[in-house]
């Protein structure tokens, strides 16, 4: 059952590729909809206003005639300088009818951009004030042929008229975009919205004959695998010819593993929930991350303390690797509450951040293989504000001290996913690590968090990013993947892709997803495990990948001089060899430059 669910029919990849083929647009609907409720007024385009930080400086927005379309006008919208956010240049236009949570809407637009250009926008529909609650995310790439786009979704929440706005961010780059044909409609509860046409999941390159496919084969096979050598002698060290020779993978040297929650691991209560969770990490996952209690505030509670040691001991005493997830969030609200209080006491700040890295990355000591040393630098950067960039240099120091071995990284979302355009953040990304480097920070490896919702980045622009950050000749890994959407299929289909072009990549040493089971899901949806733990096709295409078609079990003979020879991917092996009666075995590690074992039948 697992190999048929986990490979889409060839019907279902072809319909894929015929979708992306028709300008980028899936349509879904192809039954007469309901007429719905208009919910811009009756001229949506002329609702939109340019707003944010950078918009009156670095923007500018006018309405142009359009021919040979649905439409004859659009807005014209040009960015003139890189804001420090994609959401300081943005056009939104609120809502001029209540909607109320749960009901389904369709957003529809089409975008061009300037001739001989490519262009980036995000939509999204939302709360109109704090906490700006999204209830969809569609990333877009424009190009100079119109294309339409279409975002149905589920309000998250209710909204008077003008409480909701739909939005278009710009912030991405000096570019022009028109944007025009716009319409959101309410069909409340008349339509389920698997019925309405859908743009947000397809992307360039999820053809099954795409180039990058090949391309990408032919490095894993380079890559992750090496030669595997068995020499089979009898008792007096001669040859053992025909002696027959399984070959039996047992772990992978790549990291495949999920982010676990420790009071999952060791809750109040003993449940078969709780067993199914142990059992599941342990046969899927070799490397995890503690998802929230190794953090600063949650290390500071004495009971949540004890509990994440007593997981990470089991997880180590399992044979599985764990990650330290993280040192230093650096914005107040994401550190313990006295932290603040010494925004003005410079001396004692600096003091307070490096004694907590030094305790904590002591008490774990030897017991992790990498530490998130900083998180999310690009949103959160209180603490850089008030000290200076430096001390970031000062807390890889203090961690490499307090522990030598464990491998330090830097963490930050936004890199590899929506659309992977989000140049602003990227850049910064890019310019810290650069600072930290060249200021003589112990830095081992980059952390890209990889969350993907509303816009899956084509697998030749994840591979471009990767391309870009390999520069620092750093370890590369996704630490927190994870596809929030609810096309199943598509799912499973996006993850195999982005699985492919990682592991495909020399440069990543790891892919992480931040959770398994519905049941323990900060984003349900993305769950490989429903709340029942039944599997999602998206599990069936991780357990296809990991244990199928990137695992390497052999059957075979030795030849005339006792010798069978085999490729194999990376990792630990257990070889057994028999000729007349009499055996052999040996467990071992197949490295990089490959490997031969000798073994004496006995």
């Amino acid at each position: 059952m697992m190999d048929c669910l986990a490979r889409p029919p060839h019907c279902a990849w072809t319909l894929l590729a015929l979708l992306i083929v028709a300008s980028g647009v899936a349509c879904a609907a192809t039954a007469p909809l309901p007429k719905g409720t208009p919910v811009l007024g009756d001229d949506p385009l002329g609702a939109f206003k340019l707003g944010g930080q950078a918009a009156r400086a670095d923007a500018e927005s006018r309405t142009v005639a359009v021919e040979g379309q649905p439409f004859d006008k659009a807005l014209r919208l040009t960015t003139r300088k890189l804001p420090a956010r994609i959401y300081h240049i943005q056009v939104a236009a609120p809502t001029t009818a209540p909607v109320k949570r749960g009901d389904v809407l369709l957003a529809t637009f089409a975008v061009r951009a300037a001739a001989g250009e490519q262009a980036f926008t995000q939509c999204i529909f939302e709360r109109r004030s704090e906490p700006w609650t999204k209830s969809a995310t569609l990333n877009v790439v424009a190009t100079p042929t119109w294309q339409r786009y279409h975002m149905p979704f589920v309000s998250q929440e209710s909204y008077p008229a003008g409480g909701a706005q739909l939005l278009f961010r710009l912030g991405y780059k000096p570019q022009t975009i028109e944007i025009g044909g716009v319409a959101l409609t309410n069909f409340a509860s008349d339509v389920p919205i698997g019925k309405l046409p859908n743009s947000g999941h397809v992307y360039t390159g999820a053809e099954p004959d795409a180039p990058w496919r090949k391309a990408a084969l032919e490095r894993i096979e380079k890559i992750r695998k090496a030669d595997l050598a068995i020499v089979v002698a009898d008792a007096a060290g001669k040859p053992a010819p025909n002696a027959r020779v399984a070959v039996r993978m047992r772990r992978h040297a790549f990291p495949f593993g999920s982010c676990v929650n420790a009071g999952a691991l060791f809750p109040d209560n003993e449940t078969d929930d709780v067993r199914k969770y142990r059992e599941t990490i342990k046969t899927l996952f070799n490397r995890v991350v503690i998802e929230n209690s190794l953090k600063w505030p949650y290390w500071e509670d004495a009971r949540r303390r004890a509990r994440v040691v007593k997981s990470v001991k089991w997880l180590n005493d399992n044979g599985i690797e764990v990650r330290g997830h993280c040192l230093v969030w650096p914005s107040w609200k994401h550190t313990p509450r006295d932290v603040r209080l010494l925004k003005n006491d410079k001396a004692r700040l600096a003091r307070r951040v490096l004694d907590h890295i030094r305790e904590e990355a002591t008490a774990m000591r030897g017991q992790l293989v990498d530490w998130d040393v900083i998180n999310e630098p690009f949103s959160n950067h209180d603490i850089m504000d008030t000290l200076g960039r430096e001390c970031m240099v000062e807390w890889f120091k203090a961690a490499r001290e307090a522990d030598p071995k464990v491998r330090l990284y830097i963490n930050d979302y936004a890199i590899l996913a929506r659309g992977g355009n989000h140049t602003a953040h990227q850049n910064h990304y890019f310019e810290t690590i650069r600072f930290l480097i060249d200021n003589g920070a112990p830095l081992d490896g980059i952390g890209m968090q990889a969350h993907f919702s509303g816009g899956l980045t084509p697998p030749k622009r994840l591979l471009e990013v990767l391309d870009r950050f390999a520069t620092f000749g750093k370890t590369i890994q996704a630490t927190e993947f994870d596809i929030n959407i609810s096309d199943e299929a598509r799912q499973a289909a996006y993850l195999r892709d982005f699985m492919t072009a990682l592991f495909s990549h020399p440069a990543v040493e790891g892919i992480i997803m931040w959770g398994f089971w519905e049941g323990r899901h900060w984003k349900p949806n993305a769950s490989l495990f429903r709340r029942d733990w039944s599997p999602k096709p998206n599990a069936q295409a991780w357990q296809e990948l990991v244990f199928k078609t990137w695992w390497t079990n052999a059957d075979g003979t030795t030849d005339a001089q006792g010798r069978f020879a085999t490729r194999g991917f990376l990792g630990r092996y257990r070889i057994e060899a028999e000729a007349g009666g009499r055996k052999a075995s040996a467990d071992v590690a197949l490295p990089r430059d490959g490997a031969t074992v000798k073994l004496v039948l006995e």
